[in-house]
């Protein structure tokens, strides 16, 4: 029912229907402010790409469109004059700034196994900030630093060092972010080469222990191999090259055993280039003092010619007492200051090396004799010319060593000379005074040239100078070639050749010698030993000695020739060898019993031990021509023990333990027994390196072992009657042999070092004649013998 009557205006009063509130108006703006957020939201990214460089239309033309039907919900009323939003105050069209970029945890690539000294690392990080690689502490990989790269990656060159299982990781410096690690790689850098002047046949050089390195040798096929040592060296022989220049290579394998997934092989190092020289320089000549020289106790200048650039090392009676490098000129001198000389007669000589490592021969001796005032002889007064005579000289009181004042000068006549001792100490002496000529024409400055005594007592050496140093070294020890200095293609030819030769010229013709006068020759030992008496006059235990006297008289003949051969001097250094050398004969006689008794079994006590007189003679042999033809490294049996039955233990166990004497069983394995301590010997000489006390006695034992071993070895081996070697050969052909190859072969390649004093090839000639003529005899003694039997 409508109650507003005709008259009024329905429009002004707004009807009964309901009245339109604000509210609407509220909500639509709202939603379009929220609209205006979410757009303004998702054209952000498209404002900050183009302040990089894109057009702020381009952005906004690739920003999202609303969807229509948001449009269609928006209303357009117009708001209110209190809700419109104040103008901008910034310029129309600015961009909106970019927002900051959170910082996000750098990774790292794997880099697999690296065989280079420098990799690639690379990875992603946040722009702008700065990483660092790093490498295990232990390797000492260097690693490397970067920048990020705008797009979040990066990329670097790192120093790394040899070793397995490395795991490199990185690290942001700007953020504190974690450590990112890449998987465990293994790593083997190329070795290095040491180029440090002319080389002998020898490259040296650095790598991972435990690896092995392989060198490449321009214009060569062949490859040569080294060990590297524990402390990081190697050294490789460049096998037979001639003398000239050469480009090496090396790279090195790491091997499973040392901790790595699988053999890994680096790649090649840089080339270097080496010169080889093995041409041995002539040997040096000494000029001065001259042959038949009188000297002083002290300071003795010896002076001479060589090869220039080459160091020459003097020695009196082979022990070192100076050495100088030879001048461009070829002229060399030094002085023996420091060392304090016996008096007596010596041998001056002299041998020098080149840079390379090649040694000459001993130079000629120049024998010397070194006097003092103590046994120097008196002038014999002679009648002369009336003149004035000298005046004596006189002394002045001082040390042993201090020298007596020359005389003043006086005119030569009577020649009446005296001799003013010192009576400072045993040693000090005047210089002789007074002129020695009684023709009238004595020397007018009144002095004689007797030099200072030695200022010590009674002649013996100054133990607290040189001869009471231990440390130093001796001549025994330094031409033993160590094994990587003698393994090369030439020593196995040669050592081949060597042996080829003793089993057709000297091992042949013995044995056919043996055959030919067993049963019709009597030992000439046989006297000496006893059995010249009959069998009523012998005790059970006169044939054999005890063991233990007959193994002390064995080690005290063994060491005492192989003293006598290198040959020794009252000092200290030579007490240390004589200790090395008795060590070392003790070793190898130990060998021989605890051998011979392996192989007896359960019958070994009824084999005894004895002396063999012929392998004294052999020693006493080696031992002269040692002397004689002043070998070096010398010749040494290091063993003159065989072993024998017990007679005291009645005629069967002494006939069982002379037949297990006599067995190839035994000899085999004493043969192998004194084979294994010298290869142990040779290797031991070559770990040791250095110097002092305890280096040196070691060297010198390890070279008895070696030195002694071998000779004893081959001087058993020889097929004469009773000896090993011939229990060997009538037993099994091919393993005589096989012993005797081997055995000869490794004396042979210790011998051939590049130092020392070799045997000359005429003197192995003469042997090998010998042994033949020997042969050629016997036959025809043997045809002569059957003929005068059948006549």
């Amino acid at each position: 029912m409508n109650t507003t009557g005709e008259n009024v205006d329905e429009r002004a009063v707004g009807g009964d229907s309901p009245r339109r509130r604000p509210r609407f108006a509220l909500l639509a703006a709202a939603t379009t402010v929220l609209v205006a957020a979410l757009l303004g939201a998702a054209a952000a990214p498209a404002i900050a790409v183009a302040a990089d460089g894109t057009s702020v239309d381009a952005a906004a033309a690739d920003a999202p469109a609303a969807p229509a039907a948001w449009a269609a919900a928006t209303p357009t009323a117009t708001p209110e004059p209190s809700e419109i939003a104040p103008p901008s105050p910034g310029r129309p069209g600015a961009p909106t700034p970019t927002p900051t970029r959170p910082a996000v945890r750098p990774t790292i690539a794997d880099p697999g196994d690296v065989t280079t000294g420098t990799t690639r690392f690379h990875g992603t990080g946040t722009p702008g900030h700065t990483v660092r690689v790093t490498g295990p502490a232990a390797t000492g990989s260097s690693g490397c630093t970067t920048r990020v790269d705008p797009n979040g990656s990066w990329a670097c060159l790192g120093t790394v060092r040899s070793g397995p299982q490395q795991v490199f990781t990185v690290r942001d410096l700007v953020a504190a972010l974690p450590v990112a690690s890449a998987p465990a790689s293994d790593v083997i850098v190329p070795p290095t080469l040491a180029a440090a002047g002319p080389t002998g046949g020898t490259v040296s050089g650095t790598g991972y222990p435990g690896s092995t390195v392989l060198l490449s040798v321009s214009g060569s096929s062949a490859q040569q191999t080294a060990r590297v040592g524990a402390d990081g060296r190697w050294v490789a022989a460049l096998g037979s090259l001639a003398d000239g220049r050469f480009t090496v290579t090396a790279s090195q394998t790491a091997s499973t055993a040392r901790g790595y997934r699988s053999d890994l092989r680096s790649a090649a190092s840089a080339p270097v280039t080496i010169t080889v020289d093995r041409t041995a320089p002539a040997a040096p000549r000494i000029t001065t003092p001259d042959d038949g020289q009188r000297i002083g106790t002290r300071s003795t200048t010896v002076a001479g010619t060589g090869e220039p650039g080459a160091r020459v090392t003097v020695y009196v009676d082979r022990a070192p007492v100076c050495g100088v490098v030879v001048a461009p000129d070829a002229s060399w001198s030094c002085s023996t200051a420091g060392s304090t000389l016996r008096a007596g007669g010596h041998q001056l000589t002299a041998t020098q090396h080149d840079v390379a490592g090649n040694y000459s021969r001993s130079s000629a001796a120049v024998r010397v004799t070194v006097w003092s005032t103590t046994t120097a002889p008196t002038a014999t007064p002679t009648p002369g010319a009336t003149d004035t005579p000298g005046t004596p000289g006189t002394s002045t009181p001082g040390s042993g060593a201090t020298t007596g004042t020359p005389g003043a000068t006086g005119h030569g006549g009577t020649g009446i000379g005296t001799n003013a001792a010192g009576h400072g100490g045993d040693g000090g002496n005047g210089n002789e005074s007074g002129g020695a000529a009684g023709t009238g024409n004595g020397p007018s400055d009144g002095t004689g040239s007797t030099p200072a005594g030695v200022g010590s007592a009674g002649g013996h050496p100054d133990w607290s100078g040189p001869a009471g140093d231990w440390t130093a070294a001796t001549t025994y020890d330094r031409t033993v070639p160590t094994i990587q200095g003698a393994f090369s293609w030439r020593t196995v030819l040669v050592a081949t050749a060597v042996a080829a030769g003793f089993l057709l010229l000297i091992a042949a013709p013995l044995a056919l010698v043996a055959a030919v006068t067993r049963g019709r020759l009597r030992s000439p030992f046989a006297g000496l030993l006893g059995r010249n008496r009959s069998r009523s006059d012998r005790t059970g235990g006169d044939d054999v000695l005890p063991t233990w006297a007959s193994i002390t008289i064995a080690v005290s003949v063994a060491a005492l020739c192989t003293l006598l051969g290198v040959g020794v001097e009252l000092e200290a250094r030579y007490a240390r060898l004589a200790i090395a050398v008795l060590a070392g004969t003790g070793v190898l006689t130990a060998a021989v019993v605890f051998a011979t008794r392996w192989a007896a079994g359960s019958d070994h006590r009824t084999v005894g031990f004895r002396v063999s007189p012929w392998l004294v003679l052999a020693a006493l042999v080696a031992c002269g021509i040692t002397r004689a033809a002043d070998l070096s490294p010398a010749l040494i049996v290091g063993v003159v023990l065989v072993p024998s039955g017990r007679p005291g233990l009645g005629t069967g166990p002494l006939r069982l333990g002379t037949g297990i004497a006599a067995s190839a069983r035994g000899a085999t394995w004493r043969v192998l027994a004194l084979l294994g301590l010298a290869a142990a010997g040779w290797v031991l000489h070559s770990l040791l390196a250095g110097g002092g006390f305890w280096v040196s006695l070691g060297s010198e034992f390890a070279i008895t072992l070696c030195v002694g071993g071998l000779g004893a070895v081959v001087v058993t081996l020889l097929p004469v009657a009773g000896s090993a070697g011939s229990a060997l050969l009538a037993a099994s052909r091919g393993r005589y042999v096989a012993l005797a190859v081997v055995a000869v072969a490794l004396t042979t390649a210790v011998y051939s070092g590049t130092t020392g004093t070799h045997a000359a090839p005429a003197l192995l000639v003469g042997i090998a004649a010998a042994c033949v003529a020997a042969a050629i005899a016997a036959l025809v003694w043997l045809r002569t013998d059957r003929r005068a039997a059948r006549v």
